[in-house]
């Protein structure tokens, strides 16, 4: 009463005052009300720790664009989000009496109702999604020109009648294969480097701490969160209704944030842990554990599809001719204002593709004499996935009853495949499915085709520089360079080119005539997510069916040879008949894939050949295989490397007229007088030596099937010094 009266006493006395001092209090007031909101609008406790909103509630609060910081209702979430649900009564999945956080020995998980005030339940619900009890995000945002990593979790429970004691606890072990006791087989054991991060708060949220601990083999080991405001900050509801929360009452809705980077250290992108919210019955880490959420796996990388991009085209043929004033593209245009046949193109989620053909081609009409063809048919696909995080383009044109210049080139079949492909952390492109079928180039088959083949055409008939370029391949990849952590992007391109017929001055006439036969291009982008380096393994395969080398002074006769780029990829050949002038077969196959991811990298290349004769002589073969498969597999990560020759198979051998047991040892060698050697099954580890193939954190095999050295002269004619070799791969691979 007396502080009233005196009140109403000092308020008469300034009523009665001059006019002067009633303006400067209403200016007082008014800058005390101006301040406040002021404060209002642009302060709030966690913008200075990863740039979120820790207020108390979901909503985005802050009333100036752009759209940092952020909170729960952020519209798209930038940041990799895991969410939890748990259900309450007497299914609720919780922990049986006695079971103590620090010690995994005593823990039951069983089913049961929690207690109210450390009952986790589903009462969040984000933008009008389904309810949920909790979060947990990551994302890397910039402190000072440098990108940081922050974790941001919240949680609701059913009741305030107590304080909140919630843990969130990252495991490196699967439940599934290593759990935490015989009684609680839903829950990871624990293993060195496992964290866990405790949200606590006392007198009903009026004290808030949030806590860290790094589990050492025996016990949890305190980290160093610093102050409050700076590393961390965290807030429970203050208010009883927010938007987002279902249930009515303060403090029964919590969010924190924490610079990961500088308490706990950075996670590894591309690593995955599991995660469980857990409830305690007070602060104290040695207090007995009450409910749970089923563990979730965490991947702590925000991908970023909507700014993905694939794009390619393809057509069956293209032809220009000077004289004629040609210049033609089939199939016509899909879509319209596509320039190179068949297009298709996808920026963000989603998939596009277009496809056309033509049939009977005669040009120009009516005789084509310069291109014919029965089919000729293209397609394009482009998508950007969401669920693989990866954008991926393939173009396809196939060409059927090829006639090109007046016979100069023939053909049954003739197909390109072009497919490029970009990820988070790599790229890579393909020309696998790509084919010849009964190829005849001025007057001879060509049966085995390599990668940018080149056959010149005589300069009196066709022109100085004339030729006929086979399988004309050209691919790049690219990524961020080593450091980047932010603003990089994996792309891949791929260009295919079947047939190419390039004529300077046709003899008679002189005109100039450039074709090209069944043509695919592919393109593909992802950007590098945040905080994410590239990746720093590589690999490399190989793959051929014939090497051979019968002149020292000659390029070698390579026959059905695929390969690799380092960030991994795919190459693929099929052989229907494999002819050179020491080696034949049947059909043959070539192939090399790797990939490299963050965990590690791997690769393996094979070769197969049916009934392969090596040297023959008089009707018979110096070396027979009625088949053979040489394999080299290799793989590294987490400070292993090891390469092998599984899969390799040789059988119905034979070498000078004398059989040899199937699948014989590696390195077996059989002279052979007059001739040389023969080794079957010849194994090399990259660096020399013998397999098996070893390192910490790189290691490589070579493979060869059969290798045929002439060191004597011989009656066949061939030069002292040839070299063949029947199947041989190689792949290694590299990882830290």
């Amino acid at each position: 009463m007396t502080t009233k009266a005196r009140f109403h006493k000092h308020w008469r006395v300034v009523a009665n005052t001059t006019p002067r001092l009633l303006l400067l209090i209403t200016i007082f007031l008014f800058l005390l009300l101006i301040g406040t909101r002021v404060a209002n609008r642009t302060t709030f406790a966690g913008n200075t720790v990863g740039s979120f909103e820790i207020d108390g509630n979901l909503t985005v609060d802050h009333l100036v664009p752009p759209s940092e910081p952020i909170d729960w209702d952020s519209s798209p979430f930038p940041a990799a989000l895991t969410t939890f649900t748990d259900g309450t009564g007497s299914t609720d999945d919780i922990f049986g009496m006695g079971s103590k956080e620090n010690d995994q020995s005593s823990w039951v998980c069983t089913a049961g109702s929690a207690p109210p005030k450390d009952d986790v339940v589903n009462q969040i619900s984000i933008n009008s999604g389904p309810p949920i009890a909790g979060e947990i995000a990551f994302r890397f945002f910039p402190v000072s020109g440098v990108q940081k990593q922050f974790l941001y979790a919240n949680w609701s429970r059913l009741s305030n009648n107590g304080d909140a004691h919630i843990d969130y606890e990252f495991n490196q072990a699967d439940p599934s294969t290593n759990p935490a006791s015989p009684s609680c087989r839903q829950l990871p054991l624990r293993t060195p480097g496992d964290f866990l991060i405790s949200f606590d708060t006392q007198n009903g949220g009026v004290i808030i701490n949030a806590s860290a601990f790094a589990w050492n083999g025996t016990t949890f080991a305190p980290l160093s969160l610093g102050s409050r405001g700076i590393l961390w900050d965290a807030a429970v509801n203050t208010v009883p209704s927010i938007t987002g929360l279902t249930a009515t009452g303060t403090n029964l809705f919590g969010e924190l944030a924490l610079n990961v980077s500088e308490t706990i250290g950075t996670i590894p992108c591309e690593r995955v842990l599991f995660v469980s919210m857990k409830t305690r019955a007070s602060t104290s880490l040695s207090a007995e554990l009450k409910d749970r959420t089923r563990v979730m796996p965490v991947n702590f990388t925000v991908f970023n599809p909507a700014s993905a991009n694939a794009s390619g085209s393809a057509l069956g043929a293209r032809v220009q001719d000077t004289l004629l004033g040609i210049s033609q593209t089939l199939p016509t245009a899909t879509p319209a204002t596509c320039t190179q046949g068949v297009c298709s193109s996808q920026s963000g989620i989603g998939s596009t593709s277009n496809s056309n053909q033509v049939l009977n081609v005669a040009v120009p009409p009516p005789g084509g004499n310069v291109l014919k063809a029965n089919v000729l048919s293209a397609s394009s696909t482009s998508t950007v996935d969401s669920t693989t995080n990866t954008a991926t383009d393939t173009g396809v044109a196939e060409s059927a009853g090829v006639n090109l210049v007046g016979g100069l080139v023939t053909a049954d079949v003739v197909r390109a495949v072009a497919t490029a492909q970009a990820s988070a952390f790599n790229s890579s492109f393909s020309s696998a499915g790509s084919a010849f079928n009964n190829l005849v180039v001025n007057g001879t088959h060509v049966n085995n085709v390599n990668p940018n083949t080149t056959i010149d055409l005589p300069a009196a008939q066709f022109g100085v520089g004339s030729f006929v370029k086979l399988f004309e391949e050209i691919g790049s990849s690219s990524q961020p360079p080593p450091g980047q952590l932010a603003g990089g992007t994996f792309a891949a391109d791929l260009t295919v080119n079947m047939i190419r017929v390039h004529i300077t001055s046709l003899a008679v006439t002189g005109d100039a005539v450039d074709v090209v036969v069944s043509h695919a291009q592919a393109h593909a982008d992802f950007p590098q997510p945040a905080g994410c380096p590239a990746l720093v393994g590589t690999v490399s395969g190989n793959a051929t069916i014939v090497n051979e080398q019968t002149n020292p002074s000659a390029l070698p006769v390579v026959v059905g040879f695929v390969s690799i780029p380092p960030q991994g990829g795919h190459d693929h050949q099929d052989l229907d008949q494999l002819s050179t002038s020491l080696v034949s077969g049947g059909t043959s196959v070539s192939d090399s894939a790797g990939t490299v991811l963050g965990s590690g990298s791997n690769s393996s290349s094979f070769a197969k050949a049916q009934d392969v004769c090596v040297l023959p002589v008089n009707g018979s073969c110096t070396a027979f295989a009625s088949a053979i498969i040489s394999q080299a597999n290799s793989s590294s990560g987490r400070g292993i490397s090891s390469s092998d020759a599984q899969g390799t198979s040789l059988l119905g051998l034979s070498v000078g007229g004398t059989s040899v047991s199937d699948n014989p040892p590696p390195k077996t060698t059989v002279l052979l007088p007059g001739i040389g050697s023969v080794t079957l099954n010849e194994q090399t580890c990259d660096g020399g030596g013998a397999p098996p193939c070893s390192g910490t954190t790189s290691s490589g095999i070579r493979v060869r099937a059969i290798h045929v050295i002439v060191n004597n002269p011989n009656a066949l004619g061939i030069p002292q010094g040839a070299d063949v070799i029947v199947g041989e791969t190689h792949a290694d691979s590299s990882h830290p």
